[in-house]
């Protein structure tokens, strides 16, 4: 019986080329999507999975408790501490991860850099290619380092035993290991691991730029260690309000938002919901499947009246059914691995994520996708062979199979569905991608346009003012300027402290050391009081020399003098009614204030300005530099700088890269989300005219004698069409107005994780709709008006 199902399944399906060609792009569209996705999804949730020990990993993130703000850079000595005081504590250790120049031989490179601690192998798993993780590191200056730089900087030979000199250690490193690059589901990575030495002892008062990692003895809870973290925030003097959490390895990736992360994070929302675009796209095929499937059974009648009248039962044609959905889905699924395999890519090029199929062809990868082809095969084929194998044999002999009361309406509620689906995407699309423009639009207060800023650069030293100088001889330099600003990751420092007055409020400020030119290279506005100038002594004098040769007490009174700028709402959080002059001693903040700025926004707009002081400083030895362009010949600028900087920088590699693109990055997220929103988008309405098409096929299979005898009484073809329209252009209209409070409520969600949003309006919903009514106009009034052609004969020659 089987082969026999099997042989009628092919005959049928090569019988019908057009309904074939139609049903297979329908699920290779729709199965390629929901797989890419699934792919995708897998991709994020592996993050750091690969550490033997994931599970037991955890970093360590203080929280404010004024705006419960996180950050993970933290003193110094904090893990030894809670080593110390916790004994479900096995191990941990401190890291800092940045770029720097590499030198070996007389080769330079700039490569990412891991400084660590003895203990790093105990927490992260590498896969050793030579050497190894028990007793690397475990000697002052030693480092471990990528295949891919060891095969870059030592081509010919060998690179253990070599050495390696950073430009911001003073000591060469010898190569004790060589691992496999680590895996691209990490949230840190690096080409040179190096072991350095951390101060033990923890100070909230030093410089906080740490991540700190703990690993927990077996069969112990994060619950448990954090129920004895409480007692330590007094006993070590904590500031006031801040207090720790653990965050799960595995979870750091998507569920970590921090402004100093080693490298861009996903998102756990968006997790949710390409998963649930993913369901939405693979229900539209299905449905489509089911609704071309019962269309072109209608033509199967008498071949299903004559096998019910043989003896055919139930099962039997349910099974015959179900064997012609799995050679569709079957068919489609080898298809759908040929085409994934070569999108998967293009699909990480497009989310900006470097993946490829290598990446994710695992046995989980494969069971999953074809547990989708088998499931969705399953579904689409028995509802058909339901609907089909309940008729009786005496309708479908006489050609009334095409009357099955109480059938059209469930299909039309699965249309709804489809169009429905269709629409939400769309509204999100346009109104992501609306919300982008008016990021990249928006002013920030700052010029980010014509701007080049090189990533952090040590050893600046004396040669940066000629490097300045020679470049402003050209006219298309307008001012180049240094600054611990990094646009994006963190204004260069911050500090809390409790009010004089009200000691239940915290003030948090961030801070920004600047060389006497960066206001006027970035064009940042004052509204009170001056900008840095040479022309005032005070603005020239040098604080950190006199901070070694002047007796403490003078140097606190020259202090006093030394210019500070606020930004206006720093001046709103301190209450200063007339700033000018004010002398400021808060926390780290020590100086008078000399003038104040508009406010400007060097993160994210996710989130509301932060009060911020600048403060100079005239030791150039720091930094990211800007450059500030004058010119519409933008490659030929960009050449020059890279002239200059080899004459002036020979031993440093310049990583230009234009502020504007550089601030793009902060909404990778968003741009990821647009650009999936707007494929699957136009995915899912391609599949829904394809359902469409085959609810028209089936109403003209229906209404075919109608039609005919509505000519022979004198119906014109705009009459006809008007009739064919009516029932799909008002389940159109219910399927929009059934998702606009869907949409309005998921957008506005995710509008309101921007401080700096559009305005919703009722722009995008209306376009929605006039997309899904033009393309269902289209597509019915097509189909429609080749059965309206038809002669009335035709129809009605049996009757």
């Amino acid at each position: 019986m089987f082969k026999i199902n099997l042989l009628i399944a092919f005959r049928n399906i090569w019988r019908n080329k057009v309904t074939t060609a139609i049903k297979m792009i329908g699920l290779i569209a729709g199965l390629t999507s929901a797989v890419l996705l699934v792919v995708y999804l897998m991709f994020e949730l592996s993050y750091d999975k690969h550490n033997k020990n994931a599970a037991r990993v955890y970093r360590i993130h203080s929280v404010n408790g004024a705006d419960l703000k996180e950050n993970i850079k933290l003193p110094s000595g904090l893990t030894d501490m809670m080593i110390s005081e916790i004994p479900e504590l096995e191990n941990g250790i401190q890291l800092s991860g940045y770029k720097d120049q590499v030198k070996v031989n007389e080769e330079t490179y700039k490569e990412q850099i891991l400084r660590t601690e003895t203990s790093f192998f105990d927490l992260f798993t590498a896969t050793f290619i030579k050497g190894n993780a028990s007793v690397a590191l475990k000697e002052p200056f030693t480092a471990v380092v990528s295949e891919s730089f060891a095969a870059k900087a030592f081509p010919k030979g060998s690179a253990i035993g070599q050495t390696l000199q950073l430009k911001w250690e003073d000591s060469p490193f010898r190569i004790v290991g060589i691992i496999k690059d680590l895996p691209k589901a990490a949230h840190l990575h690096g080409d040179v691991i190096i072991r350095s030495s951390f101060s033990r002892k923890l100070n909230w008062k030093g410089y906080t730029s740490v991540s700190q990692y703990v690993l927990l003895k077996e069969n112990t809870s994060a619950e448990s260690v954090g129920k004895k973290l409480a007692p330590l925030y007094k006993k070590y003097e904590f500031p006031k309000g801040v207090t720790l959490k653990l965050m799960p390895l595995t979870d750091i990736h998507l569920h970590s938002h921090t402004d100093s992360e080693l490298e861009p994070n996903g998102d756990i929302r968006y997790i949710y919901i390409f998963s649930a675009v993913a369901l939405f796209i693979l229900i539209i095929a299905i449905v489509n499947f089911v609704n071309l499937t019962v269309a072109a059974s209608l033509k199967r009648g008498k071949e299903i009246g004559i096998k019910k009248v043989m003896g055919a039962s139930r099962k039997q044609l349910t099974l015959q059914f179900l064997s012609e959905s799995y050679l569709y889905f079957i068919a489609a699924f080898l298809m759908v691995m040929i085409i994934t395999n070569d999108m998967i890519p293009l699909l990480g090029l497009q989310i900006g994520i470097p993946i490829s199929i290598k990446d994710i062809l695992s046995a989980k990868t494969v069971l999953i996708s074809l547990g989708i082809i088998m499931v969705s095969g399953f579904i689409a084929g028995f509802y058909p062979a339901l609907i089909i194998s309940r008729l009786m044999p005496v309708q479908t002999l006489k050609g009334y199979g095409n009357s099955t009361p109480g059938k059209f309406g469930f299909r039309k509620i699965l249309m709804a569905f489809q169009f429905s689906s269709s629409a939400l995407l769309i509204i999100c699309t346009l109104i992501v991608y609306s919300q982008l423009k008016y990021i990249s639009n928006k002013s920030l207060g700052f010029d980010k346009d014509q701007v080049l800023i090189t990533e952090s650069v040590n050893e600046y030293g004396q040669k940066f003012n000629a490097f300045r100088s020679e470049l402003l001889t050209h006219r298309a330099i307008k001012d180049v300027s240094l600054s611990h600003f990094n646009p994006g990751v963190n204004y260069g420092g911050s500090s809390s402290w409790t009010d004089d007055v009200d000691t239940a409020k915290q003030h948090q400020f961030d801070f920004i050391s600047v060389d006497l030119n960066f206001i006027n290279t970035l064009n940042v506005q004052v509204v009170k009081g001056r900008a840095f100038s040479a022309k005032y002594g005070t603005d020239v004098f040098n604080y950190t020399e006199a901070a070694d040769k002047v007796p403490y007490e003078e140097y606190k009174s020259v202090m006093k003098q030394s210019p500070i700028i606020l930004n206006e709402a720093a001046v709103a959080e301190l209450n200063l009614k007339n700033p000018i002059d004010t002398m400021l001693s808060y926390g780290g903040l020590q100086g008078k204030v000399i003038g104040v700025v508009k406010d400007f926004n060097g993160m994210s707009l996710h989130n509301k300005v932060t009060p911020m002081s600048l403060t100079l400083t005239t030791n150039p030895d720091f930094g990211y530099m800007f450059i500030k362009l004058h010119t519409t010949d933008m490659s030929a600028t960009r050449a020059i700088v890279n002239e200059v900087w080899k004459k002036h920088f020979p031993d440093i590699q310049p990583d230009l890269k234009f502020l504007d693109q550089h601030l793009e990055q902060l909404y990778a997220n968003e741009m990821r989300m647009g650009s999936v929103f707007m494929y699957f988008a136009g995915i899912a309405i391609f599949l829904s005219c394809v359902g469409l098409f085959g609810m028209v096929y089936y109403d003209l299979q229906q209404r075919t004698k109608e039609i005919a005898v509505r000519k022979i009484l004198g119906a014109s073809v705009n009459n006809l069409l008007t009739l064919m329209n009516n029932g799909f252009i008002k389940t159109v209209l219910v399927a929009n107005v059934i998702i606009w409070p869907v949409a309005y409520l998921l957008i506005r969600n995710w509008l309101d994780t921007f401080y700096y949003r559009i305005s919703l309006s009722y722009l995008p919903f209306v376009l929605a709709l006039g997309i899904c009514l033009l393309l269902t106009i289209l597509t019915v009034s097509l189909q429609a008006l080749k059965a309206i052609k038809k002669s009335p004969v035709e129809a009605l020659k049996y009757e």
